[in-house]
């Protein structure tokens, strides 16, 4: 079986925001009505390295990649590896923030974006700023306005990978999607 079986086609837009095995340790002192554990399977940086998305990505395509202030150094070890060129990072600001046992509280989350198989690649439109402030959601919930915002700038068909909810304007694809139009489900098992 593949990583993205029932996945059809090749799309030109595709956003991820990968279980990454990060550590919870902490939260309880600093958020105390979190649960120590994650609530979904996570996987190992060469787990998502292996990631095939050159399966499912139009030369060209955009991808974008969630990721956090811990992760963000393997983020160009990862594009390498999946043949993305590195565009820009998008980054989000929150308004609150883990506040973490140390001086700086954690108040930001990237959206690194690059173009699959060749260099700088066209835009639906022009101009927009590389950073946007929205209110945190549940755990690893990323805010809407940064699919309308993909929406606006990456053309379609768009895949997301990882969904937790559907997005106008997205195919979806992840454990946790909900079960409302075009998803797809993957049947894979990670070492958690």
């Amino acid at each position: 079986m593949g990583f993205f079986d029932g996945v059809t086609g090749k799309y030109k837009t595709i956003v991820l925001d990968p279980p990454w095995d990060i550590s919870m340790s902490g939260i309880t002192t600093t958020r105390p009505n979190r649960a120590k554990e994650l609530s979904y399977t996570t996987m190992s940086l060469d787990e998502i390295k292996d990631i095939p998305i050159k399966d499912i990505a139009e030369v060209g395509a955009h991808v974008y990649m969630w990721t956090t202030n811990k992760m963000l150094k393997h983020t160009w070890d990862i594009f390498e590896k999946w043949g993305v060129n590195y565009h820009l990072t998008l980054v989000w600001v929150k308004p609150n923030g883990i506040p973490p046992c140390f001086a700086y509280k954690f108040a930001t989350e990237f959206l690194v974006m690059g173009f699959f198989g060749k260099p700088m690649q066209s835009f639906i439109k022009n101009v927009q700023l590389n950073w946007l402030k929205a209110p945190s959601g549940a755990h690893s919930e990323k805010p809407v306005v940064f699919y309308n915002l993909i929406s606006e700038m990456s053309p379609e068909p768009r895949l997301d990978v990882f969904a937790r909810k559907r997005h106008d304007g997205f195919e979806s694809w992840g454990l946790q999607v909900e079960q409302k139009g075009q998803s797809f489900l993957p049947d894979w098992v990670t070492a958690n």
